[in-house]
């Protein structure tokens, strides 16, 4: 193995996660750690930059920016309109009953409820963190949950089964459709089971440290500068809210219909239904274009991270050890769920890491006898595993809008979508591989 490639594959790597959690963006780190990897590996720096870097990118955001661009707008409209807040609002009322303030098991179920069925609806994690993080705060101080649990809980639901199980309209189910030819709900059965594994270990597991730290005295305090939640009025009804979310699921999956284009009529049906709570054509233009723009920074973010994973891919040392993960003897099934995890590791983001593995090893898993549909499920899976590791955009924004400390919080995010989430992909791969037919 070419030791100085290798070296600056790791350098690279820690470069970027180091700089990423500074603060600097991902888009500059990710080119100056391609960069570095292109240098090191002989590829060339104009080369490897111009030719592999940038052609990584544009693959990505040819292949996501529609589903980042129209999603965002969706998931403005739900925020803006209020929609989002009626559902939440609805669903806390549904678990509370009779009590002012829930219990802690109680709580934690408001949350994922709401979060895992609006995900699931197709309004991204990144909106609905900024949606959903105001209730969550409400909500654990009611019952005294710790605010740095509030991370935990809230990505718990929105970035785990939510973005992996058949027919979600989210990148890590929609993705592998392009490269593998297969349908959103391809292997049904073990996707829905690793789903409710995923649901069910980080309610369990986030119940019993929140009733620890409440009986230790580590209670919810009140920090500077907390938004109020906001009204129930000015909001539609919580069935009315629901439509558009439905429609864009149905006709993705019911009626096969693309998903940018699913996600388009789920917006003009926001519209109309939503119009009246919007402030007329002024502020939806203005929340049209406010949306564009985040989703065109969050697509860049992602294809920066993808751009990166091209360059590691065009190195003669990748080679070498994709080489050698699958050659590993074993189950199939579980030789594609270790490449598939690394690379969305390599690449710190589960789309970026589906944009990469699948068009690099598809022809490989396809010669060693994996079913697609198979795949596809398993892919899914494996891209909600070592994507969150501590420098995960989507972990830093959660912390700083529950305004808790980055040690204090993500131990309860890692083990929600870093350790439950592997356990659920193993799930899958097992009864994938123990089940064939489940496929």
């Amino acid at each position: 193995m070419n030791v100085v490639g290798f070296c600056g594959i790791i350098v690279s790597l820690v470069l970027l996660i180091v700089l990423a959690y500074k603060g600097v963006h991902v888009i500059v780190v990710g080119t100056i750690a391609a960069i570095i990897v292109a240098i090191t590996n002989g590829l060339g720096a104009t080369a490897g930059y111009s030719n592999i870097y940038l052609k990584g990118v544009g693959g990505f955001v040819i292949s996501n920016l529609p589903i980042y661009l129209w999603d965002g707008i969706l998931g403005e409209l739900y925020n803006d309109s209020g929609a989002a807040r009626s559902i939440a609002h609805t669903v806390s009322k549904l678990f509370r009953g009779k009590h002012e303030h829930p219990s802690v098991l109680t709580s934690i179920l408001i949350v994922f409820v709401a979060g895992t069925f609006m995900s699931y609806g197709g309004i991204s994690g990144i909106v609905l963190m900024f949606v959903l993080m105001p209730l969550t705060l409400e909500i654990l101080k009611e019952s005294q949950i710790p605010r740095y649990m509030a991370p935990g809980i809230l990505l718990g639901c929105i970035a785990t089964a939510a973005l992996s199980m058949p027919g979600s309209p989210q990148i890590q189910n929609s993705g592998p459709i392009q490269y593998l030819g297969t349908s959103s709900m391809a292997a049904p059965i073990p996707g829905f089971v690793g789903g409710a594994v995923a649901i069910i270990l980080n309610i369990a597991f986030l119940n019993w440290p929140a009733k620890h730290e409440i009986a230790a005295g580590r209670v919810f305090v009140k920090a500077e500068g907390d938004a109020e939640e906001k009204g129930n009025d000015a909001m539609p009804n919580a069935v009315i809210a629901l439509i558009s979310l439905i429609v864009t699921f149905v006709l993705f999956n019911a009626f096969k219909l693309y998903i940018g284009f699913s996600i388009i009529v789920g917006i003009v049906v926001g519209l109309i239904l939503f119009w009246k709570y919007l402030h007329g054509v002024k502020s939806v233009l203005k929340l049209i274009s406010g949306a564009t723009a985040g989703a065109c920074a969050l697509c860049l973010s992602s294809a920066a991270l993808a751009g990166f994973g091209a360059v590691v891919q065009a190195t003669e040392t990748f080679g070498e050890f994709s080489s050698t993960v699958t050659s590993i003897q074993g189950p199939t099934l579980f030789i594609a769920m270790i490449a598939i995890m690394l690379v969305t590791t390599i690449c710190g983001s589960g789309p970026a890491g589906i944009g990469a593995a699948l068009p690099m090893f598809k022809d490989t898993f396809a010669i060693m006898g994996i079913n697609s549909a198979a795949l596809h499920r398993v892919a899914a899976f494996s891209a909600t595993t070592l994507d969150t590791l501590p420098t995960n955009p989507g972990f830093i924004a959660a912390t700083g809008l529950a305004k808790a400390e980055t040690k204090q919080s993500y131990k309860y995010v890692g083990v929600c979508t870093v350790v439950n989430t592997t356990i659920a992909t193993v799930v899958v791969t097992l009864l994938l591989t123990i089940f064939p037919g489940l496929a």
